[in-house]
């Protein structure tokens, strides 16, 4: 860092090399294309690059990564371009790395809201009050959705039809 605190080059390339990885798994949960999700990071860098924020710790630095990241996802997600545009199959769509075949097939099932509060917490190791953090909910509700979406988890995970879900 510089001595005022904002980035300096050698910060942000540290930066991109450690959380690309975790970025691009998350904008490809959240909009399903991987040519999308990785614009996606790469919108996160740019503005990590013009904003130069002031990051003050290790934890306010993963959390202004994945805010912005979760914002450009809502943004791909209401814009025109998405109601045009082919989404992969379920399968292709599967995070890199970090696989667990059954279990992410499993959560890839889930409804979104759900879907993407249980990868947050369990794949990308968020605590809850991070991800009430990063979602602006309350902790109380991020619980509840953890809770309601382990039981939709269950059937699939013993291989029981979805439709019961």
């Amino acid at each position: 860092m510089e001595e005022n605190g904002y980035l300096d080059q050698q910060h942000i390339v540290r930066i991109v090399e450690t959380y690309s990885d975790t970025l691009l798994r998350i904008a490809l949960n959240r909009v399903r294309s991987m040519a999308e999700a990785e614009d996606i990071v790469q919108a996160v860098y740019l503005r990590l690059m013009t904003n130069r924020p002031r990051l003050k710790s290790a934890e306010h630095e993963r959390a202004w990564l994945i805010r912005t990241a979760i914002n450009l996802c809502l943004d791909y997600n209401k814009s025109a371009s998405r109601r045009t545009s082919v989404l992969l199959d379920e399968r292709d769509a599967s995070a890199p790395e970090r696989e667990a075949s059954g279990v992410l097939e499993a959560v890839w099932r889930l409804p979104e809201r759900d879907r993407y509060v249980v990868y947050l917490y369990y794949f990308e190791d968020c605590s809850v009050k991070e991800i009430a953090a990063l979602l602006h909910e309350q902790t109380g509700t991020i619980t509840s959705r953890l809770s309601r979406a382990r039981k939709k988890l269950k059937p699939l995970l013993k291989g029981d039809d979805y439709g019961t879900v």
